[in-house]
């Protein structure tokens, strides 16, 4: 939330900064050249200001994109989970019990670890998880797997095997597209296109104002708010955990699948 705040406040006294710049500039260029010294400069404007709406646009509607892919993922790795919990049944008697057991402990930590504080790292532009949390959930994770694979040999339990374990390959599978989701944004020269080019237009803004007789806030004030806007939202889309628009409404899908299975008895017999 702060660091999309505070590209945001950058950007707004910048702007602001940068359009009086311009208007001086302008005011300087038409007492030399006088009023028709503008004449052509259109083109150059609408042309960078074309430039600017088409960046915003594609970066807006990439980020929303992301922010969608994001929410589809939190709900299919609470479809894999469920799915995997009703496989690790077919196995049937105690190791069924075990199985699941040890499933329920996974999922349960993957929805503690998105409920942790977490952080931003500035440089990898990405959200900061427990690195002990994590590690735990790799231990969990080899843990299951290796006792799914250890039960396989037995005559009985292979049609069971062959349905468990590509489950539950899929529900890391998840997990994994998860992380890498968090860490999917556009390259850094993208952010910095947007934040020089949104100054370049509020200086060609301002030196379009210098041929305004007033020297009214409003029209300066109301473009760069405008300008700060769309960017604040690109950010916080881009990193939905940290600002104001989330993507925690989403966990409880996770959630559920695991109230889900504590509320199903585990298995005492093969299905």
């Amino acid at each position: 939330m702060f660091f999309a705040a505070a590209i945001a406040a950058l950007f707004f006294v910048s702007s602001l900064f940068v359009l009086r710049w311009g208007q001086r500039l302008g005011l300087r260029h038409r007492k030399r050249g006088g009023t028709d010294s503008t004449a052509g400069l259109a083109s150059v404007e609408g042309a960078i200001f074309g430039l600017m709406g088409l960046l915003l646009a594609f970066t807006i509607s990439g980020a929303l994109q992301r922010f969608d892919d994001r929410r589809q993922l939190v709900i299919q790795e609470a479809t894999a989970a469920t799915t995997a919990y009703d496989r690790l049944a077919l196995f049937g008697g105690e190791d069924a019990r075990s199985l699941q057991v040890m499933l329920k402990e996974y999922v349960r930590a993957r929805v503690d670890l998105y409920r942790m504080p977490h952080d931003f790292a500035l440089a990898q532009r990405t959200e900061d998880f427990s690195n002990q949390q994590e590690a735990r959930l790799l231990d969990l994770k080899n843990r299951l797997w290796d006792a799914t694979v250890a039960a396989c040999p037995q005559a009985n339990y292979r049609p069971a095997c062959a349905m468990s374990l590509p489950a539950l390959n899929s529900l890391f599978e998840v997990a994994r597209l998860r992380a890498a989701a968090a860490e999917k944004h556009p390259p850094q020269i993208i952010y910095v296109m947007l934040f020089g080019l949104g100054l370049g237009c509020s200086l060609l803004v301002g030196f379009g104002m210098a041929a305004s007789a007033g020297r009214s806030w409003i029209h300066p004030v109301l473009f760069a708010r405008t300008m700060t806007i769309a960017l604040y939202i690109i950010t916080e889309m881009e990193f939905p955990r940290l600002g104001l628009i989330r993507i925690e409404s989403f966990d409880h899908f996770l959630t559920d699948a695991y109230e889900q299975m504590r509320s199903v008895p585990i298995v005492n017999s093969a299905r």
